[in-house]
């Protein structure tokens, strides 16, 4: 059950929001954990777009990385995205 405050707190934040900023905050809230390519792949958009939405998300302390993964398909670590 979401507290009422909790509730006003994060309609307030998404009033503050872009579309496409929303869009990628949701999409990481949905997914809980997930890295940049999984989000990308998640709301069906391309990863060049996702990127900045997440960069200036961070930069608005809504989005922080929290560990990383192995992605099998490159073989590279990637960073794990959380909402805060």
């Amino acid at each position: 059950m979401i507290k009422q405050h909790s509730l006003e707190a994060w309609i307030d934040i998404c009033t503050e929001l872009g579309r496409r900023q929303k869009e990628v905050l949701e999409g990481v809230k949905r997914l809980k954990l997930c890295t940049r390519l999984d989000l990308s792949d998640h709301l069906n958009k391309p990863i060049n777009s996702i990127t900045p939405r997440v960069n200036e998300l961070m930069r608005k302390n809504l989005l922080v990385e929290s560990g990383s993964k192995i992605n099998p398909s490159t073989n590279k670590r990637a960073a794990l995205l959380m909402v805060v």
